[in-house]
């Protein structure tokens, strides 16, 4: 019988964006130093809050998680936006010089990557074939990473399982892209 000689433990880094308010991606609070470090994650998760407390004061003045989860998918956008305005001269100028192919091919996914973008629809819900796939897999945009929906609700609505917030958050969850969404009390 085989006996693997040692055995390797699974793990799990993640790292806490705490500081990503409205304007992050153009230097906002604490999130756009943190958000040009999480380029190569696997994935995302994306803690919302969804309880009312007096005592923890929300960055927006008031509780609304649609709106908090609309900020930061725009932010994550709108940090795509400036990456791919990086990335595209650089082939721009492969096809002007040299009227390169494999240029051309990836200024193609390009365009359509800024048309998803403009339009507030994250990469990974994008119409891509393996090839595509390939090649944007290499660039490591924040929204073709696929998200985890953590949604902090009160203790007493944990126990009951009863949040009014949840309807509408699973509901904006399914209209822009799905994903699991994990209801859960941090008190």
């Amino acid at each position: 019988s085989y006996k693997p000689k040692s055995k390797v433990m699974a793990s799990i880094s993640i790292f806490d964006i705490a500081g990503l308010v409205k304007g992050a991606s153009t230097g906002a609070g604490l999130g756009n130093a943190f958000l040009s470090h999480i380029d190569a994650v696997d994935g995302i998760y994306h803690m919302v809050r969804a309880f009312p407390n007096e005592e923890i004061i929300h960055e927006e003045g008031d509780v609304d998680p649609i709106r908090d989860m609309e900020i930061i998918t725009n932010e994550l956008i709108a940090k795509d936006l400036q990456k791919l305005e990086k990335i595209k001269p650089p082939i721009k100028l492969m096809i002007d010089r040299k009227n390169d192919k494999t240029a051309k091919e990836e200024m193609a996914v390009l365009d359509r990557v800024q048309e998803y973008l403009d339009k507030k629809i994250p990469v990974r819900e994008g119409d891509w074939n393996p090839k595509e796939i390939e090649f944007l897999n290499t660039l490591l945009f924040i929204t073709a990473k696929p998200v985890v929906y953590l949604i902090n609700i009160g203790r007493d609505e944990y126990i009951t399982k009863k949040n009014k917030f949840l309807p509408k958050i699973a509901g904006w969850i399914k209209e822009n892209g799905g994903g699991p969404m994990i209801p859960f009390s941090a008190e």
